[in-house]
């Protein structure tokens, strides 16, 4: 029974580690699904987090700081999309920039409004939930029951999203518009607004996820206080095929290795070996996963906007030329 009920504890806490990168590796997947790489997921839940301590801090509410933590991701993604879909701007290097500007950002702000940027002052969280009827069960209530309420909304996030993904038109356009943009702008479909909007939604469940990650737990905002869980994210994506419930399980990988990490670190063993576990568990699972990946065929492929034709016409007048001299 002491076995049953230490698992039990163990489960649960891998829950609660997994929820803030299962959210990243949502935004991941819907964004990827569009055709759009969005690597800058470490940088909007690290700004995401912040903001959602700034809104629990001043309101005393956590919804309104989970609300601040969503529109701070929208705001961090609404840059990638402008640059990315309307200016055909290399988005890898543009996820680069979000990663060093959304904490730098954070910092600044942190400072100005708090003096440090080290830790911020403890804010108001989200308090545990308890399942009627199902608490009162020795085992399972403790590993289905009792997570703050973000938790529990992170996980309806992905079932639904998954239900949309494969199950609705919009997901269907979706998910064309990652395969062969060009297909669906011949059916009336406005590829553009579709890739924005994709990425938009992306941005709030990563700025979800920085809520969550301050707010469920923590309760304080800390420099660096996602340790990688962005790009963890993004590797969980990859290794769940670009789907919400595989990438979900993706991430409960990790989140058990870090919550094994945090047991081996009770018993003494050195801190440099037991961090190493989640990221050596990310390079298995995508070693594991790498020969049957099949990424969305469009994604990271820019799709040409009049904004950027002067730039485009610019370039192959350039190559023309260069052509001409050589010959």
């Amino acid at each position: 029974m002491d076995f049953w009920i230490s698992f039990a504890n163990f489960f649960a806490s891998a829950i609660r580690l997994t929820a803030p990168i299962a959210l990243g590796t949502l935004a991941c997947t819907i964004s990827e699904r569009a055709g759009v790489i969005n690597i800058g997921i470490e940088g909007s839940m690290l700004f995401s987090g912040f903001l959602a301590a700034v809104g629990a801090y001043y309101t005393g509410s956590p919804w309104v700081g989970l609300l601040c933590g969503c529109a701070a991701g929208a705001f961090l993604a609404l840059i990638l999309g402008v640059l990315a879909i309307y200016c055909n701007g290399q988005q890898i290097v543009i996820g680069i920039g979000l990663n060093l500007f959304g904490p730098g950002f954070a910092y600044m702000l942190m400072r100005a409004l708090w003096d440090t940027t080290g830790i911020s002052p403890w804010v108001e969280g989200f308090q545990a939930v308890n399942i009627p009827l199902l608490s009162r069960v020795p085992i399972a209530g403790t590993m289905l029951s009792g997570y703050p309420a973000c938790i529990y909304l992170g996980l309806l996030a992905v079932a639904v999203m998954q239900y949309l993904l494969h199950r609705t038109a919009w997901g269907l356009r979706i998910r064309a518009v990652g395969e062969n943009p060009a297909a669906v702008a011949t059916l009336g479909i406005n590829v553009y607004r579709l890739r924005m909007r994709a990425v938009l939604l992306g941005g709030v469940f990563a700025g979800m996820g920085g809520a969550v990650m301050c707010l469920s737990s923590a309760n304080v905002f800390v420099n660096d206080m996602s340790a990688g869980s962005g790009f963890m994210a993004f590797a969980a994506n990859q290794f769940g095929q670009w789907s919400p419930v595989g990438g979900y399980l993706a991430t409960l990988l990790f989140g058990v290795m870090q919550a094994l990490r945090m047991r081996l670190q009770s018993f003494g063993i050195a801190t440099q070996l037991t961090q190493m576990l989640p990221y050596l568990a990310a390079l298995i699972g995508i070693k594991l996963t790498g020969m049957r990946m099949r990424a969305p065929a469009a994604n990271g492929t820019p799709y040409p906007h009049p904004l950027s034709a002067p730039c485009l016409r610019r370039k192959s007048a350039g190559e023309s030329q260069s052509k001409g001299s050589k010959a």
